[in-house]
């Protein structure tokens, strides 16, 4: 990643009172206080791959080390993004080797879900198949965040949205992994912009996220990896855009998975 500028004129709603992570990541916590440098790795699907930004700079990964590196200027910070548009827990375990691993990372974000639960996949298989993910993560000697759905109009349709949160969370919390709860976080946007929320916070095929919402998701993922005195004010804080900045096409996602007509 480039690190460069994040590039929104919006500023992220306010979430005071949400709470956006479970579990804790002492290892990481401790390095900010040496000079060496940090490699984080976020794995995912279109979500991380950044279908609805308007460019590759502006996927929450990219933002979030831009975000890292306002806070550490000094400091060697790389957030390399691995995410695939289309892909199910089973393709990212089939990657996760090249992909992921072999960076050697400090931090794995791990974002997965909203494919599967849309394609009708068995809830007891993707939770085995991530399982398998976690355990090979944390051997390597990363440290593991997950990442759980979006709050979107064609996730929030889906009868098995709230199982799929509670098996996420419950990974999380048998494993021992940190989780960030993308869906509150979202829920709470949506309850402080109200009618406004899908026009501001996601693409027009209320599926994928945008630039806006991709930057705020950004800084709000830095704000539970920072040291407090860095993360302060992180998760509000504006960027203005450079003045002048072309528009640009969209990231096109993959083509949209049918919904499955049998229960996962």
């Amino acid at each position: 990643m480039s690190g460069a500028a994040v590039t929104t004129q919006v500023p992220c709603p306010a979430i005071a009172g949400t709470r956006v992570i479970d579990g804790t990541l002492p290892r990481l916590q401790s390095r900010w206080a040496d000079t060496g440098p940090i490699r984080i790795v976020a794995i995912g699907s279109s979500s991380t791959g950044g279908a609805g930004a308007t460019k590759p700079a502006h996927s929450y990964p990219s933002q979030l080390e831009a975000a890292l590196r306002i806070r550490f200027p000094a400091r060697d910070i790389t957030v390399i993004n691995a995410g695939v548009n289309g892909n199910e827990v089973r393709d990212m375990l089939a990657r996760l080797d090249r992909d992921v691993l072999a960076h050697r990372p400090d931090l794995v974000i791990w974002q997965f879900g909203s494919n599967s639960l849309m394609r009708g996949s068995p809830v007891e298989t993707m939770e085995a198949q991530a399982r398998e993910g976690v355990a090979r993560i944390r051997a390597s000697g990363a440290e593991l965040m997950l990442m759980d759905l979006q709050h979107a109009g064609r996730i929030d349709t889906l009868p098995f949205r709230d199982t799929v949160l509670a098996m996420m969370q419950r990974i999380a919390t048998s494993t021992g992994s940190a989780i960030f709860h993308r869906y509150a976080l979202m829920k709470a946007w949506d309850d402080q912009l109200g009618p406004q929320y899908a026009k501001v916070m996601l693409d027009p095929d209320q599926l994928h996220m945008n630039d806006t919402s991709y930057r705020c998701l950004a800084m709000a993922v830095a704000s539970t990896l920072l040291p407090g005195d860095r993360a302060a004010t992180l998760a509000t804080a504006a960027t203005p855009a450079p003045a002048g900045t072309p528009p640009a096409a969209k990231i096109s996602p993959a083509a949209a998975p049918a919904p499955a007509a049998k229960a996962p």
